[in-house]
């Protein structure tokens, strides 16, 4: 008998040892001391919990979007270049302190606005560890009312973008094309055959 072993194929024939050169014994010892280790999270019903859970990831998740589209906006218009550079892999915090030096450079219109809504965003920033918390994440109300406070930012910083994007463009008349008009056709009356 081949064994791949460091025992004597003896020596495994007498002992405890497995095939993997792990005496069993010990092998369920570990197992019982890591199951026991284990215990699940007290479902609050768990499929609504974790449907709260992901509408907070995904409220973060559309602030972030929208903290860097405004971001992209304001660089794009001073250096097209750095319109895309790397700002997917910043932090909420890093893209709220560029939307705030970005504002502040553009001259930004509602500025007192945006920064309100920037600390808002700052204040959600800091709780976003605690979603994670069991005590946190066990309260449906601190849940709904993360997700609500999440969605407000959001349409507030949006509103804002968009607000400065439709300011920018009537500010700037269209362009015009000339276009001349066809003639109407005219219709002439043809007379009457006679008979």
């Amino acid at each position: 008998m081949y064994c791949a072993s460091i025992y004597p194929v003896e020596y495994i024939d007498r002992s405890n040892l497995g095939g993997n050169g792990v005496d069993s014994s010990r092998r369920n010892a570990q197992t019982d001391a890591l199951s026991t280790k284990i215990s699940t999270l007290k479902p609050l019903s768990s499929d609504v919990r974790a449907q709260q859970i992901r509408d907070v990831v995904d409220g973060f998740r559309r602030l972030h979007s929208s903290v860097t589209r405004f971001v992209q906006m304001f660089a794009a218009a001073r250096n097209p270049a750095l319109a895309t550079h790397g700002l997917s892999a910043a932090s909420l915090r890093e893209l709220l302190a560029m939307l705030a030096s970005e504002a502040q450079a553009a001259r930004f219109a509602r500025l007192r606005e945006l920064k309100i809504a920037i600390r808002q965003a700052r204040l959600l920033e800091r709780s976003r560890d605690a979603v994670f918390s069991e005590s946190f994440s066990t309260d449906p109300a601190a849940m709904r009312e993360t997700v609500t406070a999440l969605e407000r930012v959001d349409a507030i910083l949006v509103g804002l973008c968009v607000e400065h994007v439709l300011e920018r463009h009537k500010a700037t008349p269209p362009r015009t094309v000339a276009v001349k008009r066809a003639p109407l056709p005219t219709h002439r009356r043809h007379p009457e055959p006679v008979h």
